[in-house]
């Protein structure tokens, strides 16, 4: 079975009341679920969350619902998300399905 390339959610600072997050490498259906998992054990500590994808290679309509659902929850929570350094594909792909406004890009 081939391996799927993997993608990573790292904390970049940890050093006030805020979460930054990298996230590295490749969003597609096989990444995300474990994106997922990782988000909700980091997000949970934070009031202002900041995820910064310049470390994206690749990614597809999964990480466009991703991003969606991880601003859902914390708009839920009562919480801040900014994502920072959204690939030009995401936004290109967020423009055709017309929801580039919900992510404010």
């Amino acid at each position: 079975m081939k391996q799927q390339p993997e993608c990573k959610l790292e904390v970049a600072d940890n050093g006030d009341a805020s979460g930054k997050f990298m996230l590295t490498g490749v969003m597609n259906f096989h990444s995300i679920p474990l994106l997922n998992q990782q988000a909700g054990q980091y997000f949970s500590k934070y009031k202002s969350i900041v995820i910064d994808l310049s470390g994206v290679t690749y990614v597809n309509s999964a990480g466009l619902a991703l991003l969606l659902e991880w601003q859902r929850r914390a708009m839920l929570e009562n919480r801040t998300l900014q994502i920072l350094n959204i690939p030009k594909k995401l936004i290109n792909i967020a423009r055709v399905c017309q929801i580039e406004n919900i992510l404010s890009l």
